[in-house]
């Protein structure tokens, strides 16, 4: 069994992580997506070595900040597995899981945070959710995945906020409003598909329209930096209970795809 892990994943790995993803959907009908993009913490597993091929299982993680934190800082650790069909039930999970835990402890560590460790599935796999029943993962809250076609109109639009780019690595960007900043999000392409996530309005400055305005005004700057037009696409995740953050999703065209549940560890 040969672990690696890597934030910067190679072409050969990239079409492993494809194909490996197809044959776990052509086994149950699941609708989890794998990205391929530098930065993220990727786990995988080989059967032989990596120059002969044969990748069995590969994970990945993604820190997020909880919006709803206030001033403490917590960050969920959301964490995906896909381990082929035909190598289940023999340790592949549990070696990423881990790996993948100890990497959980020492962000947390080096950030001087708290992470909570969570698991994300679509419900769709009866084999995940006999592991999750197995581990003793609790069901925490569900999202719907959100999506949204990019359109040309998109790059007409100017904010009333000011949007700029806070941290290029990270893909985050500020709207300030008169010198203060007053909202953020981040960006994570893959693909033709970027991941809108860590939306979020000061308090004080919510009710008041700058929301849909700052969300728009990303949809613009995104419009403008992608290429393919139409067949690019805009993905958000949104709790079931935030009915306000659904309303605002929905009001600026984007539509339910997919039920997303998320279990603690």
């Amino acid at each position: 069994m040969n672990l690696i892990h890597t934030t910067l994943l190679s072409a050969p790995q990239k079409e492993s992580i494809r194909a490996l993803t197809e044959a776990c959907r052509r086994a149950e009908p699941i609708t989890l997506s794998a990205p391929s993009e530098d930065g993220l913490d990727y786990y995988l597993i080989y059967e032989n070595t990596p120059e002969e091929g044969g990748l069995t299982a590969f994970s990945f993680l993604f820190f997020v900040p909880q919006e709803d934190a206030g001033p403490a800082s917590v960050y969920t650790c959301e964490y995906t597995a896909f381990v082929h069909p035909a190598h289940r039930r023999q340790g592949y999970f549990t070696e990423m899981l881990n790996a993948a835990l100890t990497a959980a402890d020492r962000f947390e560590k080096e950030h001087r945070c708290q992470v909570d460790f969570c698991f994300l599935t679509d419900g769709k796999s009866p084999d995940a959710s006999a592991v999750l029943e197995s581990i003793g993962a609790e069901y925490w809250f569900s999202e719907y995945k959100m999506v949204r076609p990019l359109r040309e109109k998109d790059m007409d639009y100017t904010a009333n906020v000011q949007i700029e780019e806070a941290d290029a690595a990270a893909g985050l960007y500020t709207a300030s409003l008169d010198g203060e900043i007053i909202g953020t999000c981040a960006l994570l392409p893959s693909g033709r598909e970027t991941y809108l996530y860590a939306f979020q309005i000061k308090e004080a400055y919510q009710s008041r329209g700058h929301g849909r305005d700052f969300l728009k005004g990303m949809l613009s700057l995104i419009a403008k930096n992608s290429a393919g037009g139409s067949e690019n696409t805009i993905s958000v995740q949104v709790s079931g209970l935030n009915y306000i953050a659904r309303n605002l999703y929905k009001k600026t065209g984007f539509r339910d795809t997919e039920s997303l549940s998320y279990y603690i560890y």
